[in-house]
């Protein structure tokens, strides 16, 4: 058997405390499954005092192997395990670079109520590998807040797609977006237009990105679309076009720091992501692919999972609801105990 250790990411630590390593390794397995590899004794070790997620394989990790491991949203480090004159000890292997911009986007703006974005990337990865399609994938997030997945999503290479109620956020979205662009030199057209229902039944403004890496690539048109509406999720299908979406990815709002609006017009926020969810999944749904998968974490203090999964469901979304998707529930803070829930079109 061969034996490999990861060194998870230091800041997955420091907002998950004793819960990032069992989330880790619930993610592991669950990548574990799409590889045709046999995985043994994954578990948490400690090795020289430091906690590392360690496991062994029937056969040695080819560099395809290692590139889907780096996926891993919590990947820090990669070892082989090598035992020499009785003492482990641990060689580093390469990790994979596939990024299509630097994964350093999504932690660059801090606020406060911010979705960590190492969870984040966990999101998607369990969405990603929940459905069948691995090219060109569209991922929306319907509560995008200052456009946490959207920056992750593109560092995997995706276009990606936002709505976000509150102007204010998207305009610093908009500005924070352009100014990487142009410091790290990518090529790319802005656009803007105004959006409106029937009888100005609503209004929204769609502020769109397309970028390339290189001139050539841009010439070309081998572009990332990066794309945000400012308006009501509410009216999501009015956005965009039904079927459009490979996945979607949200952080429902707790309440408080986070909070959500399901009328343009109401001024107060809800607490309760089940208001939200009744208003605007019916409108997610509509441009989600068949086979699509929407993923969505939110906190379990004020809606019980099994009330999450009856909304769902009355959706005519099948909730996926066996071992490997009920095993990311945890801690926040005191009134915040976060869990995912996946769904498939």
């Amino acid at each position: 058997m061969n034996a490999y250790a990861i060194l998870c990411n230091p800041g997955h630590n420091r907002v998950y405390f004793e819960a990032s390593l069992k989330m880790a390794v619930a993610e592991f397995n669950f990548f574990a499954r799409t590889l045709p590899l046999t995985f043994e004794e994954v578990e948490c070790k400690n090795i020289g005092g430091v906690d590392y997620l360690t496991f062994k394989t029937n056969l040695e990790l080819k560099p395809k192997d290692v590139e889907f491991l780096t996926e891993l949203s919590f990947i820090y480090a990669l070892f082989k395990i090598e035992n020499i004159g009785g003492e482990e000890l641990l060689k580093p292997i390469d990790k994979a670079h596939n990024e299509f911009v630097d994964e350093s986007i999504g932690s660059l703006l801090k606020y406060t109520g911010k979705t960590n974005e190492i969870f984040t990337r966990m999101m998607i990865n369990i969405a990603r590998c929940s459905q069948n399609n691995n090219k060109n994938i569209k991922l929306l997030d319907p509560v995008a807040g200052k456009g946490t997945t959207l920056f992750e999503g593109l560092v995997k290479g995706y276009d990606v797609y936002g709505v976000e109620i509150g102007e204010k956020i998207v305009t610093e979205t908009y500005h924070f977006l352009k100014k990487f662009l142009e410091t790290a030199k990518y090529k790319f057209d802005y656009s803007e237009i105004k959006i409106s229902g029937v009888n100005k039944s609503f209004s929204a403004q769609r502020h769109t990105f397309s970028t390339a890496k290189t001139k050539e690539d841009f010439k070309n048109k081998n572009t990332k679309t990066i794309e945000i509406v400012s308006g009501n999720s509410m009216f999501a299908d009015k956005y965009f076009k039904r079927n459009f979406f490979d996945i979607i990815v949200g952080d429902l709002p707790y309440g408080v720091q986070h909070g959500n609006v399901t009328n343009e017009k109401q001024s107060s926020l809800t607490r309760n992501p089940s208001e939200l969810l009744e208003m605007c999944l019916p409108s997610w749904a509509e441009v989600l692919k068949p086979g699509g998968v929407i993923v969505l974490a939110w906190n379990k203090n004020v809606l019980p999972r099994e009330q999450m999964k009856k909304i769902f469901e009355q959706k005519k979304l099948k909730v996926l609801n066996d071992e490997d998707y009920i095993q990311f529930e945890h801690r926040v803070d005191r009134s915040i105990l976060r869990d995912i829930i996946a769904a498939r079109k």
